[in-house]
């Protein structure tokens, strides 16, 4: 089971990371294709595993594979950070989380022909619900059904295509082969966002009272990229020792810690940082938690 040791220390890492990523949204780069372009930058870094067990050509179809994995990961990257704009971080990313494994059982399912145990499906059916519950959102601003879970939705379902996309790749090939090639992929997807005027702009170009709102902003965000790369890399890690639909299931985990995290922060730096609870909610996470520690009990 040390792939699930990686993976706890995995959902640490991007509970800060999705911390900052709202916090960035909100303060520093109010464009989501902006902080996409970025990550996919960043997701480069990723190329360093060149020099370990890499296998430069492995075939078309791998590399094919590969490249669909990252460019499918920065069009769910997309589609996250817009959810992460017109909602609040404490139920935007639990329903990526909730669709995430749902999505990813299914394809490994008529790919890999992929089947869980008995107490794998309890712990599965468990940390979906726990998702679930903490995604409904009642706020001041909105309650209930809103377009950024829509948002949520379809980036969860291309994360998904991204992490069984890469499985298939580490079946058959080095895991730095495999990672590699998808970075590659996902910073090649990030491209075509420099053709929108505005994204451009805020990149190459920025004006006076940008370059005052993102003034510290690429520090955040140089830390928040640390934590993510942190993330990913022991998420592919350990997707490449264990089911993707088991691995996944996990970022349960990360939903508690970014719930402390959010809730703590509210109280005690408003200013920093503010999300609204009411006592119904607080409640609604507290169950939440309950059905995702079960899960975790019956993952163990």
């Amino acid at each position: 089971m040390s792939w699930l040791i990686i993976v706890i220390v995995a959902q640490f890492a991007q509970a800060g990371a999705l911390f900052l990523d709202k916090f960035l949204l909100s303060k520093k780069f109010p464009n989501p294709a902006v902080l996409t372009f970025w990550t996919a930058v960043a997701n480069l870094s990723g190329c360093i595993f060149v020099f370990w067990n890499f296998n430069l050509w492995p075939g078309s179809r791998l590399f094919g594979l590969a490249i669909l994995s990252g460019v499918t990961f920065t069009i769910a990257l997309q589609f996250l950070y817009m959810g992460l704009k017109k909602g609040e971080a404490t139920h935007i990313t639990p329903l990526v989380g909730a669709v995430v494994p749902v999505v990813s059982f299914v394809l490994s399912y008529f790919w890999f022909g992929e089947i869980l145990t008995q107490n794998q499906t309890i712990a599965v059916i468990l940390l979906v619900i726990g998702a679930l519950i903490i995604s409904f959102e009642t706020t001041r601003k909105r309650s209930g059904i809103h377009i950024g879970m829509l948002w949520a939705v379809i980036a969860g379902v291309f994360f998904a295509l991204s992490y069984v996309t890469v499985r298939a790749v580490y079946l058959e090939e080095s895991f730095s082969t495999g990672f590699v090639f998808a970075r590659l992929g996902s910073f090649l997807a990030a491209l075509p966002l420099l053709a929108s005027p505005s994204v451009f702009r805020s990149i190459f170009r920025r004006t006076k009272k940008e370059k005052k709102q993102t003034e510290g902003g690429f520090i955040i965000l140089g830390i928040n990229k640390g934590l993510a790369a942190l993330y990913f890399l022991g998420m592919n890690f350990a997707i490449s020792l264990a089911s993707a639909t088991l691995v996944n299931a996990l970022a349960g985990l990360q939903f508690v810690l970014l719930f402390v995290v959010v809730f703590v922060s509210s109280k005690i730096a408003p200013k920093f940082f503010n999300e609204y609870f009411t006592k119904k909610e607080i409640i609604q996470q507290i169950i939440a938690m309950i059905f995702i520690i079960g899960g975790l009990a019956f993952m163990v």
